[in-house]
């Protein structure tokens, strides 16, 4: 769902949560809890909002529906919020047997549907420290993976729910991350050529453009110090994908990685980062848990290869 210049819109799109499912003996349970009867002011709403929309192809004005719905325009807001989520997550539901089954989106299948569930509050806590650092009027690429896609999902919550940060061009080569942004009315623009259905992202042999990126948010499979050196080495799962990303990486003067506490000191085949290609350049580590060997490691590789470099270390909820 999106709202563009006071226009509220319905969009499902199914991505990728795997969701748990309940028999009908335990939902009827969960029912008649006292806590679901305190929100149920809330679920009718949201429930409203949702019929009110089917019949609106072309959108509703927000103001006219908050006041139709006996709410203000923040709490409309933020119904859209919790309503996209639930349909993210859900690409089908049905009665077999006796049990209802929620099924998940496509999203849910091939490398990227399996790492998104992975270590997500980690990747939720991180995704929240970029957005509160970006600033207004940025070029910005972001790059596939499921760390940034969570960034993504949070730039577009706040945009929603704040309009900050504004201003933003975004290009990536990432498909979930695309449809985020189109979702928050943000400019954007896609990197690369070629679809790998696996990863949901768009790669290519030639990452030159015309688009000048200020600044690049970046995942990785691996995270390492060099052991000679101690520059930092970002890893690929794939060939195709590092020859991508060096390219696409070596003229944007600032690149922050974001990546979970798992990734780090994780080594693949295919590197593309070291120091040549970093200097000059200001670099941020974005992660919740990180060896403080490893930083040092990584500190002194970039004074030896001149660029800076700096951590930002964030806390996790419990999973």
């Amino acid at each position: 769902m999106t709202e563009y210049r006071g226009i509220l819109s319905l969009h499902v799109v199914f991505l990728s949560l795997a969701v748990p499912f309940m028999s009908l003996s335990s939902l009827r349970s969960l029912a008649s809890l006292p806590s679901l009867s305190l929100m149920s002011t809330t679920h009718a709403r949201r429930l409203r909002l949702l019929e009110e929309l089917r019949s609106a192809p072309h959108g509703r004005d927000l103001a006219e529906v908050a006041a139709l719905l006996g709410a203000d325009e923040r709490t409309i807001r933020r119904d859209v919020e919790a309503l996209r989520d639930l349909l993210e997550a859900v690409g089908g539901i049905e009665i077999r047997r006796g049990r209802v089954f929620a099924s998940s989106g496509p999203s849910a299948y091939g490398y990227f549907g399996g790492q998104v569930e992975l270590q997500r509050s980690a990747k939720e806590a991180i995704a929240a420290a970029v957005v509160a650092d970006l600033a207004d009027n940025l070029a910005l690429a972001i790059t596939a993976g499921s760390t940034t896609y969570y960034a993504a999902r949070e730039i577009r919550r706040s945009v929603t729910l704040d309009q900050r940060p504004s201003g933003l061009i975004v290009f990536t080569n990432s498909l979930p991350v695309l449809v985020e942004m189109e979702q928050a009315g943000i400019s954007t623009g896609v990197l690369g050529e070629v679809y790998n259905a696996e990863d949901r992202a768009f790669h290519s042999h030639n990452a030159v453009g015309a688009f000048h990126a200020s600044l690049a948010l970046v995942g990785a499979s691996g995270v390492v110090a060099n052991p000679n050196t101690g520059e930092l080495e970002l890893y690929s799962h794939r060939a195709e994908e590092a020859v991508f990303l060096e390219q696409l990486l070596a003229p944007i003067p600032e690149i922050w990685v974001a990546v979970d506490g798992s990734k780090l000191g994780r080594r693949h085949p295919w590197a593309f980062t070291n120091g040549r290609m970093l200097a000059g350049k200001r670099v941020r580590l974005i992660t919740d848990s990180a060896d403080p060997d490893l930083l040092d490691r990584l500190r002194s590789g970039a004074r030896s290869f001149g660029y800076e470099f700096d951590v930002v270390e964030v806390a996790a909820a419990a999973d």
